[in-house]
């Protein structure tokens, strides 16, 4: 019983210090109750009186006073609950699509895709996006600094890729929901298919999964006691949405929001119609400077979204190279933001697109580079790139290392063939092309 008693106690602390800082498994040190204080006063709440605890629990996790830290942790979260709204003058931050819709500028007229090579678009746009991921994995986390001086200039893939990744498995649980319930599946359906198929997640979507699991459903599972709303999950797996409406934005975005809403809220949910409206957009403009001003038509334009985004791309056009323009991304948004945020992963694949200017190889690559979320970043580039040219246009030194398979950890898809995963995206997307006429 004692030996028992003793594996127990090991359990607790070593539970109380995970909840209070981490590594990964790319060597980055994480702190998860520090980084619950940040992302809400980055969503725009006082969070001062948080941020006095978190010096008393650092003096505390220094001193190896756990059960004290626990209890520390509860304030915390406690005071969280009861930080008060900060104002953001001259931001809008409409919630509902309908008033998202409405808050639009019209929607630029763009040529009417002719579906003779869909499924190899669909199918550069899956590559892509996992060899983007497999390239910044090994790096996550990472500062551009620290990237550069391990690495140099990044060329090539850093460690052998693995195409596992959770930026893959929410499009496959999406696709799963169009299939089992059609094309006017809702945020709730998508929902319950996230909890008979997900094992695991993180972030704002762990804590979403929670609120499932006490019958708290979409929109409200995004919202309630969520501070990472805000954070990149949305936006890291909204291609799939294009894919399924290719040269059609418009519709494109109506079911990324119906996805992002499940996790995450106002700036998070913009940042999946951002991601949306550009993979749909990229069946009929591969030009990525046109590509980025299309995207940004659907999203809302006095959001702080799109407040960030004109400002980087006015950094990127005064800037001689991608590194002086990150710089500046680095001071005035890396300062303020976690690298999980959306900001910082938004500003990452506008510095990519644009001095990547088309080519595959130096876009994923300048989006590793620039640090932080790599494997989001690159993953996002990679499948922007990949629909607008297509699988045969990816270069074999990316796509061979692969192989024929995507790995997953979504429960029923471990195993699906990359040709066979395009022709169910196809066979879904025509599906929407036949109902609309």
């Amino acid at each position: 019983m004692a030996g028992s008693g003793t594996k127990d106690r090991h359990e607790r602390v070593e539970d109380i210090r995970r909840r209070w800082e981490l590594v990964t498994d790319t060597g980055v040190v994480v702190r998860p109750t520090e980084a619950l204080v940040q992302a809400m006063g980055q969503k725009g709440y006082d969070v001062r009186a948080a941020e006095a605890l978190l010096l008393e629990g650092q003096r505390l996790y220094a001193a190896g006073e756990w059960d004290r830290l626990l209890v520390l942790m509860a304030r915390i979260h406690h005071v969280l609950r009861q930080a008060p709204p900060v104002p953001l003058p001259s931001v809008e931050r409409p919630v509902t699509l309908e008033a998202i819709r409405a808050s639009l500028p019209p929607a630029p007229e763009l040529p009417v895709y002719d579906w003779s090579d869909y499924e190899d678009r669909v199918l550069g746009g899956w590559l892509g996006k996992v060899i983007g991921g497999a390239l910044g994995g090994p790096v996550e986390g990472w500062t551009r600094e620290r990237i550069a001086q391990t690495y140099g200039t990044v060329t090539d893939y850093l460690a052998p890729p693995s195409s596992l990744n959770d930026d893959t498995a929410y499009p496959l649980v999406l696709l799963h929901a169009v299939a089992g319930y059609g094309p006017d599946f809702t945020s709730e359906q998508l929902a319950l298919a996230w909890l008979e198929r997900l094992p695991q997640a993180y972030t704002a979507e762990a804590i979403a999964l929670e609120n499932l699991r006490r019958g708290i459903f979409p929109p409200e599972s995004g919202s309630t006691d969520n501070p990472f709303s805000h954070w990149v999950g949305a936006m890291m797996k909204a291609e799939i949405c294009g894919w399924l409406l290719p040269g059609r934005p418009e519709t494109a975005i109506e079911l990324a929001y119906r996805d992002a809403v499940i996790a995450h809220e106002t700036e998070g949910v913009y940042g999946a119609l951002f991601i949306a409206a550009m993979a749909a957009a990229a069946f009929v403009e591969s030009v990525p400077r046109r590509l980025i001003e299309i995207a940004l038509h659907f999203v809302p334009p006095r959001s702080q979204f799109t407040a960030v985004a004109r400002q980087v791309l006015r950094w990127c056009a005064r800037a001689p190279d991608w590194t002086a323009a990150w710089m500046h991304v680095e001071t005035e948004i890396l300062n303020t933001y976690h690298w999980l945020h959306t900001f910082p992963n938004l500003a990452a694949v506008l510095v990519a697109l644009w001095f990547g200017e088309g080519d595959f190889s130096q876009s994923i690559t300048l989006a590793v580079q620039c640090g932080g979320d790599t494997d989001t970043a690159a993953g996002i580039v990679g499948a922007i790139l990949g629909t607008a040219q297509g699988a045969s246009a990816i270069p074999d030194r990316w796509r061979v290392p692969l192989g024929d398979y995507l790995e997953s950890y979504v429960i029923g898809y471990e195993r699906v063939d990359f040709r066979d995963l395009a022709a169910r995206t196809v066979a879904l997307g025509r599906m929407y092309t036949r109902r609309s006429g």
